[in-house]
């Protein structure tokens, strides 16, 4: 009796389970009609219906297929994913790492798209589709990093230039301290101890500066350094230092960096 009923325990879950993946074929089905239809959306519902059935690799790689077509790159990837880690069909695992590397290359994940076609291509070296996506790939990263390079130059001559600005707008000051103190700027001595002859001071008599006792008047015509030449004075001292500093600092640099050649 026990037997019995254990023997019938097996064969209605064995039908539940053979209906069970009779639903999820069938799914899979009307998945495929939908996407061939292309009614993107529909088929991918139908795809996931059917992976809650039975989680297998052809569900993951069409419903991949399905949003990949849909733009959704992200979720396709992790869709290829799981099918090339399913699949034992050495030819359904070449395909799905490939369109793995179809759907990173839309996310300008170069580097990543680059393995998976390598992936790809060690189960199938003959798949001449990987091997185009793969030259693409490595194109299109090589151009990334170059253009990288160049914005970080750029960046670093920009702000190069705008410290030399400043250096420059801190300089703006000094030319007027410097004329201020120029020597056109004092009041000439009296030649052989006799004072020049001149209006008297504000609150001195005449007969003071007569005698010698006033202040003499200054010599116009001594020359004076121009603003525009004290800051190109202060320019060329400036531009001397920052390259002084710039050989100190690279003398404390050691070591050397390399790139990855493709």
């Amino acid at each position: 009796m026990i037997q019995r009923i254990a023997l019938l325990f097996c064969l209605v879950l064995l039908t539940g389970t053979s209906l069970f993946a009779q639903d999820g074929h069938r799914a899979l089905r009307r998945g495929d009609k939908a996407y061939n239809d292309k009614n993107y959306e529909q088929a991918r519902k139908e795809y996931e219906s059917a992976l809650q059935k039975n989680n297998t690799a052809k569900g993951n790689y069409n419903t991949g297929n399905s949003l990949f077509e849909q733009g959704e790159y992200e979720q396709a990837a992790k869709r290829y994913e799981e099918a090339a880690g399913l699949a034992e069909n050495p030819g359904v695992r070449s395909s799905a790492y490939r369109n793995l590397g179809d759907a990173q290359f839309q996310q300008e994940q170069y580097q990543e798209s680059i393995e998976s076609y390598k992936q790809s291509l060690r189960i199938n070296p003959n798949d001449n589709e990987t091997k185009y996506n793969l030259s693409k790939a490595i194109r299109k990263m090589v151009q990334k990093q170059e253009q990288e390079q160049k914005d970080k130059n750029d960046d670093q001559k920009e702000q190069d230039q705008e410290d030399k600005d400043q250096e420059e707008n801190q300089g703006d000051g000094d030319p007027q301290d410097e004329q201020q103190q120029q020597p056109g700027d004092k009041e000439q001595e009296p030649k052989d101890g006799k004072p020049e002859e001149g209006d008297p001071k504000d609150g001195e008599p005449k007969d003071q500066q007569q005698q010698g006792q006033g202040q003499p008047k200054p010599n116009k015509n001594q020359p004076k350094m121009s603003r525009e030449e004290a800051l190109r004075h202060l320019a060329i001292v400036a531009e001397d230092e920052k390259e002084t500093m710039k050989k100190l600092q690279g003398g404390d640099q050691s070591g050397c960096t390399s790139g990855k050649d493709w």
